[in-house]
């Protein structure tokens, strides 16, 4: 073993740690390599950093040939690993490229183009736009990604990804494409689909921002158009199988195979590079009959299993195939045919390889970015530990990438030769009976969930366990927040299955609809309501024969998430219609909810003498029914109507009513009655209670640690201060909710608590502070298109003038 004579610290980086404990070992590249079964060009990437990430075996390799102690291999280990991969990193900023790949090989130059092309320059007056043409399978998205992640510290505010699905027969279109950067951006649906608004908003909501933009497998010009920003300060990289010439501005690099060279190094990082320097005749002829093309090339060396002999049979295989000639003059043909070698070599193969061959025509069914272990054991009827045996078999084999635990992605062109195999080899019921259980388990996690999130309180308002139970294929799990985690991930595909399901026969929009009506409950459990606004508005108008308790469900959650979201006229708009469908029904609990909803809308449209008479009836359908779900809900409506309108005792009487009768000793909930309670009293100068009521409404949201409920609650907290003239603790309280706030952009707090600490930093005498944080505000408070915006601008003429 090697002494460690400098002890680099444990969270040095990985290249860095590399050069020096080398160097220790006194040993060139060169020697390193031949150690530890390395290229010589791997190990230069490795150390230049331009390969950060590499394999756990690629560092047993390392460890082993530097002879290191266990102190340094953990460090090296520890050096190596992935930040978490998640959509949104420190502080709300959103990180949403994909992770880089870690055997990328070669693309030297183009990599140098590219981020010269993209690289902020300051007097720049105009967005950078770069575009990757280049055939599927090039290696567009890999380059775009390994440069995005290269320049990442150059973009501070975030990187935004969207795959345009330009190559598949449904691209996606400029107005969903907004909808998601959006969201990304924490800009709230606005109900509209027309391109020009969103793309207003989205110019408007990236302005003055340092991001990078990643336009993936872009279809055209007219769909990318709409999606450029209008600052200087973001860069935009777009994919294409077209060259997309007519683009203004665009710096274009044409991206084409790999040479010779680097295309037998790639393979050697499949294959080792031992097995290529012991057969490089046999590794140069698998490159060229993959035409040099990296998909193909990794997928090839996924058969040959480490060792020369596999490899010289894999040349010898592909040198047979008698269309192959043929099949390499199209763009797409030699990926086809060996991804239908691959396929082929496991239905030779033994029982679990035929079995994988057999899943991957249904498994390249599945549409969206990634696909969970659970969806794809119900469509293919296996079990979970038998589908992730053939899944990890197909990634073995390149076919199948898998970005997260229990979740998987294919790549584009690899989808599209299972979904040819699918349409030729099975029957058209097999494909849409895969579709109809993809959809069902979906349904049965949201109702899983929904069932334990009520407990004891459950009410089956829609039938959902009348008859066949829409829960019952997750009836395996018991966990309800494991479920709720598993749900917020896959919230993208809930939707996009909404959508498809939608345009299914009746079945399927029925079916659509029962998604739909669970998933309020996730935004509850969540505190977002975004997805779920948007697969309510899918089913809303959708022609399909419903059950009464069904059709009034879709539009009283319309109305609900509506006014959750701010959209207070149009949630009028669908209480006006649900509660005469409500009444007609005369449920109880369905009945007091829009009773409720329309009361708390009504409050938030400043008419709390039309609202109040809505909760008094909730209340009394309550008590008289005995079904007290919203019992603790109607009595805070009561009180805040009340208090709006001056009866300071009924106020106090009916909050008192509404903490004894909470329907559930959850902290979370007790927390966000006693927040709205606080917010009530303190608008109603009752300060002192207020602050009360508040400061055990944070104790609850800590320590049921709901971060963005804890935002709310100091919200409320700093402006009872403030209103008190403490601008001491307002500045203390609102700085804390804030430091939160950030964090969680789509929960839109951040505005608010910038308005009201500008105010309590105006208190303490600091103008320049105050002014600061009062134009974040109102670039914020634009964003949303929020008229409170008006407000701060008032505030800071005011400052001027002082």
């Amino acid at each position: 073993m090697i002494e460690n004579r400098s002890e680099p610290g444990p969270l040095a980086d990985f290249a860095g740690l590399l050069r020096r404990f080398r160097g220790h070992a006194g040993l060139t590249q060169e020697a390193l390599a031949e150690r530890a079964d390395l290229s010589v060009g791997a190990i230069g990437l490795l150390e230049t950093g331009r390969r950060r990430y590499p394999r756990l075996e690629t560092i047993g390799r390392l460890v082993g040939a530097l002879r290191l102690t266990e102190a340094d291999a953990q460090r090296l280990v520890i050096a190596a690993k992935r930040p978490p991969s998640t959509e949104t990193g420190q502080q709300g900023v959103p990180r949403q490229l994909p992770l880089e790949v870690a055997d990328f090989t070669g693309r030297g130059p183009e990599l140098d183009r590219l981020i010269r092309a993209i690289h902020p320059r300051s007097g720049a007056v105009a967005v950078a736009i770069a575009v990757i043409s280049g055939m599927g399978g090039v290696g567009k998205t890999t380059l775009a990604v390994q440069a995005g992640h290269t320049l990442s510290a150059e973009f501070p505010d975030g990187q935004l990804a969207v795959n345009l699905r330009g190559s598949g027969t449904e691209p996606r279109s400029a107005v969903d494409a907004l909808k998601l950067l959006l969201q990304s951006l924490g800009v709230p649906p606005v109900g509209t689909s027309d391109v020009a608004v969103l793309a207003g908003r989205y110019r408007t909501a990236i302005a003055g921002r340092r991001m990078l933009v990643l336009l993936d497998d872009a279809a055209g010009v007219d769909q990318v158009l709409p999606l450029i920003p209008g600052t200087s300060s973001a860069a935009v990289v777009i994919t294409s199988r077209q060259r997309l010439s007519e683009l203004p501005g665009a710096q274009t690099i044409d991206l084409g195979v790999l040479d010779q060279r680097d295309a037998v190094q790639l393979l050697g990082e499949v294959v080792g590079p031992s097995v290529v320097s012991e057969d490089p005749e046999s590794a140069l002829r698998v490159v060229q009959r993959c035409g040099l093309l990296p998909l193909a090339v990794r997928i090839a060396g996924g058969q040959a299993s480490r060792s020369a002999q596999a490899l010289r049979e894999l040349a010898s295989r592909l040198a047979d195939d008698p269309g192959r000639l043929d099949a390499l003059t199209g763009p797409d043909g030699v990926v086809n045919s060996t991804i239908g070698l691959s396929v082929a070599a496991l239905s030779a193969g033994n029982e679990l390889d035929v079995a994988a061959a057999e899943a991957f025509p249904l498994v390249a069914l599945f549409d969206g970015d990634w696909f969970p272990l659970r969806a794809a054991a119900k469509v293919l009827a296996r079990s979970l530990d038998d589908t992730e045996e053939l899944l990890e078999r197909l990634v073995d084999l390149h076919l199948v990438d898998t970005p997260a635990l229990h979740r998987y992605r294919l790549h584009d062109l690899v989808r599209d030769v299972g979904r040819e195999s699918a349409r030729r080899t099975r029957a058209d019921g097999d494909l849409t009976d895969a579709f109809q259980r993809e959809l069902e388990c979906y349904r049965a996690m949201v109702w899983r969930y929904v069932e334990l999130a009520q407990g004891d309180n459950l009410v089956d308002l829609y039938g959902a366990w009348t008859g066949p139970s829409w829960s019952a294929d997750a009836d395996d799990l018991s966990d309800r927040q494991r479920i709720l985690e598993w749900l917020e991930v896959e919230l993208p595909n809930l939707v996009r299955l909404v959508r498809a399901a939608s345009d299914g026969d009746a079945g399927d929009r029925l079916t659509a609809v029962q998604v739909a009506l669970g998933m309020p409950h996730l935004g509850r459990g969540l505190m977002r309501f975004a997805e779920v606004h948007e697969a309510t508005s899918i089913v809303v108008g959708l022609q399909v024969e419903l059950d009464p308790r069904l059709e009034h469900g879709r539009m009283a959650q319309m109305a609900f998430t509506c006014g959750w979201l701010g959209q207070h006229v149009e949630a009028q708009r669908w209480c006006d219609i649900e509660l005469p469908l409500a009444r007609a029904i005369a449920e109880p609990t369905q009945l007091s909810s829009s009773l409720i909803t329309r009361a708390s809308n009504l409050l938030s449209l400043n008419r709390p003498a039309e609202g109040l008479p809505d909760a008094e009836e909730a209340l009394r359908i309550i008590l008289e029914s005995g079904a007290r779900t919203y019992e603790s809900a109607a009595n805070v409506a009561i009180g805040t109507l009340a208090g709006q309108l001056g009866d300071l005792a009924r106020q106090r009487q009916t909050f008192d009513r509404a903490l004894q009768v909470l329907p559930n000793p959850r902290p979370t909930t007790a927390a966000l009655a006693r927040t709205l309670i606080g917010g009530s009293l303190r608008s109603s100068g009752q300060c002192e209670a207020a602050l009360a009521v508040l400061e055990r409404a944070l104790e609850q949201s800590r320590e049921s640690k709901a971060e963005a409920l804890e935002a709310l609650v100091l919200t409320e907290l700093g402006t009872t201060w403030l209103a008190m003239g403490d601008h001491v603790r307002a500045c203390e309280a609102l700085t804390d909710g804030l430091t939160i706030a950030v964090r969680y952009p789509r929960e839109h707090r951040e505005a608010e608590l910038r308005h009201q600490l500008g105010h309590a930093l105006t208190g303490l005498g600091m103008a320049a502070e105050a002014r600061a944080e009062w134009e974040e505000a109102i670039v914020l408070h634009d964003r949303m298109a929020d008229p409170r915006a008006d407000e701060v601008r008032a505030l800071l003429a005011g400052l001027a003038e002082r």
